[in-house]
């Protein structure tokens, strides 16, 4: 996913916000030092660095526009100790590997009991690393139905209430082979993990065995997983499931001519890809949140170096981001912090949906399907690019779903090992 978070770099240009005129020097004393962050981030984030600066005209905040990690780890490497973001926006299942890796400062001294409380369950747990809270969630990314009302009438569909129903749907659509279904990544890594943690029961890859954040348990390759993957191997050969997702040329072209019925995505996909690609198809989509245990896909956060030179405004800035009801009602995302979902821009009704108040209705019923049990990796950028691998070998062939889940397990446990994560 969090490839497709930074495709949508292309919705926001990379700006750098500026300080005003200097103050008179009398005026200036009496306020407070001049503060200068360097964040982080993509998409309409740069949003909230306009709106803590407007609050805040003391702190001038130079947005910068892509991902930070690969970066720190090179200044790392060559032993500096400047040119590190303050804050930095990542995916939440990268959040535990930016934390090993040295890029996580904990936020606990900043994150009170009565804030944490209102985080949507599960949200925070997979922001703690060694028993501290390292990241300040923006948005739980929720899996639900984008569905095209038109295709599915013509198609005698309703909105999947289960995965069973999904391939039954995949199968009508194989034989009639005029409309299609688009699920998660395609054969990428997400849409391996959501087959594991969205049926029930569900599949949960990695448990941790304490809160050290080093000893982990891992059951990738189990009876549950490999029926799951199968049916949608089957699904996939069969021609009912398109083989990529929104973001590549097949699943693209079906969206562009009207051939998808329903796409198993994330519930921002209505607002950041299918809306601003096919403005045409206006009044023609809706959402439903009606898989059960759809669990989450962490959305993203944000995250302060320890490397930071600011590091206790910085911490403001994060926590402002995350909370902060100005700009989370300006943005698209389901925010995890749901003491600003009465003024969430995605709870808003959108005039371009065929029914409006409904999509914000289950919009905002996605934000109560959060993960119970699932935990990312420490190790989860490797896990997510052999997941992607893997499945693509099942789907082409060219290795079995059994085979292939074993293989997958052995070689995460042995990167695990690797990098110094015990596992049991």
């Amino acid at each position: 996913m969090s490839v497709n978070r930074e495709r949508l770099g292309a919705f926001a240009a990379a700006l750098a916000l500026t300080a005003s005129a200097g103050l008179p020097m009398a005026q200036a004393a009496q306020s407070r030092a001049q503060v200068t962050l360097s964040m982080w981030a993509w998409a309409d984030r740069y949003l909230c660095a306009q709106e803590y600066h407007k609050q805040h005209p003391e702190v001038t905040i130079k947005y910068n526009e892509g991902s930070a990690v690969a970066r720190m780890q090179v200044l790392k490497r060559a032993g500096s100790t400047s040119g590190y973001p303050d804050v930095y926006f990542d995916g939440l299942e990268q959040a535990l590997n930016d934390a090993r890796l040295g890029f996580a400062t904990p936020l606990d001294d900043v994150m009170p009991q009565s804030l944490r409380d209102q985080y949507a369950p599960g949200t925070l747990t997979a922001a703690t690393y060694q028993g501290h809270i390292i990241a300040a969630p923006h948005d739980m990314a929720a899996f639900g139905v984008w569905y095209n009302v038109n295709v599915m009438k013509a198609a005698g569909l309703t909105p999947p209430t289960s995965h069973e129903q999904i391939w039954a749907d995949a199968a009508k659509l194989a034989k009639a082979k005029k409309y299609f279904i688009s699920f998660a990544s395609g054969p990428g890594g997400t849409t391996l993990e959501e087959l594991g943690w969205a049926n029930s029961p569900q599949t949960n890859w990695f448990t941790p065995v304490d809160n050290t954040g080093n000893t982990w348990r891992v059951t990738i390759d189990t009876p549950r997983m490999r029926a799951v993957t199968q049916a949608y191997v089957n699904a996939v050969r069969g021609g009912g499931i398109l083989p990529d997702d929104a973001f590549h040329p097949v699943s693209g072209k079906a969206f562009g001519a009207g051939q998808v019925a329903y796409a198993i995505g994330p519930n921002w996909l209505g607002h950041y890809v299918i809306e601003p690609t096919y403005p045409k198809q206006k009044g023609q989509w809706s959402f439903a949140a009606s898989l059960p245990s759809v669990g989450w896909w962490g959305g993203a956060v944000y995250m302060v170096p320890p490397q930071s030179q600011h590091i206790a405004e910085a911490k403001k800035l994060a926590i402002f981001c995350s909370t902060s009801p100005a700009f989370q009602s300006k943005v698209g995302t389901v925010p995890s912090f749901r003491g600003v979902h009465n003024v969430a821009g995605a709870f808003q009704s959108d005039s371009w949906y065929a029914n409006p108040a409904q999509v914000a209705k289950e919009l905002k019923k996605s934000a109560l399907n959060t993960g119970k049990g699932w935990y990312f990796a420490p190790n989860q950028i490797y896990v997510d690019a052999q997941a992607g691998t893997h499945l693509l070998h099942m789907v082409q062939g060219s290795g079995s779903v059994a085979s292939e889940l074993a293989k997958m397990q052995s070689e995460v446990v042995d990167n695990l090992k690797l990098v110094g994560v015990n596992v049991k």
